[in-house]
């Protein structure tokens, strides 16, 4: 909580006293919004799947924290297809002691299908279409496209009779990026340390990001992995590409060719994670991690690395946070975030209609929780009480359903300031310490809450 604090009394500061607010609407106003009425709660289920829930739709079991790699493929690759499906979030740190529990735990991601008077042996083929217990996803991603074969994207398109131009570069992965990294640490820091306690060698990731660079520029019609569409080979790839670009320059700082984001490196390579961020709205507005998240996770697999080198330069210590927060929506104008929003939430009826309108519903959601921690967070420096708080927070989520009067940049006339001082003390500890992308919310959404805090440093 020492970060929250210490923004809080930065911003302090420089908030003038004399700006007036009226006081923001009750609960039960802010629920009676039209853009929030009627919205069911999303399809997600914690650690048991209720007996109640739909038996028809096919039943995605992956990791609460949004860590394991594998689980984010399949689950991106769900999304993009916009199957209709369940999610339940399995806790894997919550071994039980009982061999079942565990195992069910351990068996991360899987896909449970409902099953159908299709199933019989004269449907099942060589990607096995029934009920399965696998956790490669690459063999679940073979199911996707087996169950949904006519729904776009199509994950193996034929590049021509002879190639498979996706299961092609699937199999190129291990071979492209850096060797004998350290397999358990894989979905925390890929390719960054080997489990001899040492660390990859820097001209490994150049290598590496140069032949990731002609692989693009293989496929000159898109900047796919493939060419102009997404496949199965990007799926596949994102995970560890998205966690290499913001890992990978934190342990080899100021280092161009060691930056996969470095666009007058590696142009092609960031080619790929623009339009994977830009064209790819179940990416941007969910499934991908951001650099707080990452960064986390480098954490962990650093001080695993640490315990066990064997020199002491080849330890790692990393620099202070950087301030990433809210980058995406910054770099990418708040049109192009908005635009990206309602194409992802037009057939999810559970979603608010604007990014702003989906962190309200999560803090609607979830505004107890929020209340009870700002007022211990704060010890009263802050908030006096929870009526404070409470205000505050219905403040925030004022501002939010109205980001886009805000935030219209076809507008000359300037905006009002659009929070209190208790209302920016709130947003700033909800972003920092209540939301985890894509854990709780994705960028998008996070990047409007941001928006909204960077608004009132104007």
């Amino acid at each position: 909580m020492m970060l929250f604090t210490t923004t809080i009394l930065l911003i302090a500061t420089t908030l003038s006293p004399s700006w007036a607010f009226t006081p923001p609407p009750s609960w039960d106003a802010l629920q009676s919004t039209p853009s929030l009425t009627n919205r069911p709660s999303p399809p997600i289920y914690h650690d048991i799947l209720p007996e109640s829930v739909d038996s028809s739709l096919p039943v995605l079991y992956r990791d609460k924290d949004c860590i394991c790699a594998a689980c984010e493929s399949v689950w991106l690759a769900l999304e993009v297809k916009n199957v209709d499906y369940v999610t339940v979030l399995v806790d894997k740190n919550n071994a039980s002691g009982d061999d079942d529990g565990d195992e069910q735990i351990s068996m991360l991601p899987r896909i449970s299908w409902p099953s159908t008077t299709d199933d019989d042996e004269s449907n099942k083929n060589d990607h096995d279409t029934t009920t399965t217990t696998t956790t490669d996803p690459v063999k679940l991603l073979e199911q996707i496209q087996s169950r949904y074969p006519d729904t776009a994207p199509q994950f193996y398109p034929p590049l021509s009779s002879a190639v498979d131009a996706s299961r092609c570069n699937i199999m190129r992965l291990p071979g492209v990026m850096p060797r004998n990294s350290d397999t358990n640490l894989m979905s925390y820091a890929p390719y960054l340390f080997r489990d001899d306690g040492t660390l990859v060698k820097p001209s490994s990731h150049a290598v590496s990001l140069e032949e990731v660079e002609e692989m693009q520029e293989e496929y000159y019609l898109g900047d796919f992995l493939c060419g102009k569409a997404i496949t199965a080979a990007d799926i596949i790839w994102a995970p560890y590409l998205e966690r290499y670009a913001v890992q990978l320059p934190i342990v080899y700082r100021n280092k161009a060719r060691l930056n996969p984001r470095n666009r007058n490196v590696y142009g092609e390579v960031d080619n790929w994670y623009k339009v994977m961020e830009r064209e790819v709205p179940a990416y941007s507005c969910r499934v991908m991690g951001d650099a707080k998240h990452w960064r986390k996770c480098l954490e962990v697999a650093t001080k695993t690395h640490n315990e066990r080198a064997v020199r002491d330069d080849e330890r790692v210590s990393l620099p202070d946070v950087p301030d990433q927060k809210g980058w995406w929506v910054k770099k990418n104008s708040v049109a192009k975030a908005g635009e990206i929003w309602s194409e992802y939430c037009s057939q999810r009826p559970w979603l608010a209609p604007t990014p702003g309108g989906e962190v309200s519903l999560f803090m609607i959601r979830h505004r107890e929780m929020i209340v009870d921690a700002a007022v211990a967070a704060s010890l009263g420096d802050c908030f006096d009480d929870k009526n404070t708080a409470d205000e505050a927070l219905r403040e925030v989520i004022q501002v939010l359903l109205e980001w886009n009067v805000y935030f219209d940049q076809s507008s000359e006339e300037e905006t009002a300031q659009p929070l209190s001082e208790s209302g920016l003390r709130m947003a700033l500890f909800a972003a920092e310490e209540m939301i985890q992308v894509p854990r709780d919310l994705g960028m998008i959404p996070v990047g409007a809450l941001w928006e909204v805090i960077r608004s009132c440093d104007e």
